[in-house]
């Protein structure tokens, strides 16, 4: 549905994109993190046709984003990370206007915007202004502007940005619930969101694509499925080359007086804990998590690059 080709953008001497290449299929939900600066908002910029490349293509249902820009943004639903409303408007008035915009027919449009604000949980609020709405609530007026004209593809960045956690969860829940019939692409600095919602994952920084792949793909890439966290007493008293010899170990971190022994293999756990004999105050396990992933790659990467 939408291809990334060797795409590569610059902003003065800021390489912000440095020949990125990416796919997201028909139906997926594909999240893209990375940190402040890594180049999210202007690859999606750049698929959304708000940006132009310097280098590579993009391409939306085999239509290519430079040559055909009026048929693309016809197919894609854009919600920025700041949805810039019209505050004067009244929700009801800001789908109308957006509607007519993208041409939905008349008859269509009265019954399509009362669908999105019953979706989005407004049709109480629907004509009041959006200058009295907090973050949250215009957040959902942004996506049901966004779907306004029904398009295949749907792109949101940072959609749960600074909202509240009740909020936040409601606005995962609605996104959730377009899986399957959308395509959409998900920036989120929140790695449980991306964990949560998204078919897979693609890692950026620097402009780079790190890896793409599933949660669970990329967490076994990087670490076990266990990860065993121990509180040391004396660090110095670790032997880490004989405990990466054992079975069952895929790596260790040490940092200071605390351990984190990634396992593939919870019966390693024992032997682990016989090796360092009296040296633990504690022990805790826990399941390793995409947040694990993204700070070790966005590490490694940087260390390399550097």
């Amino acid at each position: 549905m939408i291809e990334v080709e060797s795409l590569r953008k610059s902003f003065g001497r800021i390489l912000a994109l440095d020949d990125i290449s990416f796919r997201v299929d028909k139906g997926e939900l594909l999240g893209v993190i990375g940190p402040n600066g890594a180049g999210k908002t202007t690859a999606i910029r750049i698929i959304a046709c708000i940006l132009h490349p310097d280098k590579g293509s993009v391409k939306v249902a085999g239509l290519d984003v430079t040559k055909e820009p009026l048929k693309v943004k016809s197919m894609i639903g854009y919600l920025p990370e700041e949805p810039n409303l019209y505050e004067r408007f009244t929700p009801r008035n800001l789908l109308r206007y957006f509607g007519e915009l993208y041409g939905v027919p008349g008859h269509v449009l009265d019954e399509r915007i009362d669908e999105l604000l019953q979706l989005v949980g407004m049709e109480d609020r629907a004509d009041d202004q959006i200058n009295t709405f907090s973050k949250g609530l215009r957040q959902r007026v942004g996506i049901a502007r966004a779907l306004i004209h029904d398009p295949p593809i749907l792109i949101l960045d940072e959609p749960t940005m600074g909202l509240d956690p009740a909020t936040a969860t409601s606005i995962r829940e609605f996104i959730r619930e377009l899986k399957g019939d959308k395509t959409m692409i998900l920036c989120t600095h929140y790695m449980e969101e991306a964990d949560y919602l998204c078919d897979r994952v693609a890692i950026l920084n620097q402009g780079r694509v790190l890896d793409v792949g599933t949660p669970q793909e990329l967490k076994s890439k990087i670490k076990g499925d266990l990860a065993l966290e121990i509180d040391l007493v004396d660090p110095s008293r670790v032997n880490l080359d004989f405990l990466e010899e054992l079975r069952g170990v895929k790596n260790i971190r040490l940092d200071g007086d605390k351990m984190e022994v990634s396992l593939k293999e919870r019966d390693a756990i024992p032997d682990i804990i016989r090796m360092l004999e009296g040296n633990v105050y504690s022990v805790n396990t826990r399941e390793t998590t995409l947040d694990d992933v993204f700070i070790e790659m966005v590490h490694s990467d940087e260390l390399d690059y550097n």
